[in-house]
């Protein structure tokens, strides 16, 4: 329910981060110093998802998944993540990228923008062969929805 609100007030305010969006994300932060919830952090890293702080997205994400219990929509944490260590470049994380890929994959194979993702890892990996399989896949969901 916060992540709908919080959501609302940055699609409808001017520039996106009214004061009433910042003291509700203050608010969703302090609670998160408290709470171990696995939901709550993955709120978290939505907020800053879209306002454009990804470094903080990505930590708020990462904590969302060291619980025995993940966030309840898992796998958009898993796409956004994956995402994020695209975004970053980091070499190190394309194999963490690629798995959290994998995993958001596996629980929803008809996202075209996951195959998408792992076209670009597969690239960056040099696996062209596993590249052009991926593109193939995002094309076919993507115009299967048509």
């Amino acid at each position: 329910m916060a992540e709908q609100a919080l959501s609302q007030e940055l699609l409808c305010s001017e520039g996106g981060r009214s004061v009433s969006y910042l003291f509700n994300l203050a608010q969703l932060h302090n609670c998160l110093q408290y709470e171990q919830d696995p939901d709550a952090w993955a709120v978290n890293g939505h907020c800053h998802y879209l306002r454009g702080a990804f470094a903080e997205a990505r930590e708020s994400y990462e904590w969302s998944l060291i619980f025995p219990q993940p966030p309840s929509e898992s796998h958009i944490v898993l796409l956004r993540l994956g995402s994020i260590y695209l975004m970053e470049r980091k070499l190190e994380e394309l194999r963490v990228a690629e798995e959290a890929l994998t995993v958001a994959n596996n629980l929803n194979i008809e996202n075209a923008e996951v195959w998408a993702y792992l076209t670009l890892i597969c690239l960056r990996s040099g696996r062209q062969t596993d590249a052009e399989q991926c593109h193939k896949y995002a094309v076919r969901v993507s115009f299967s929805f048509f």
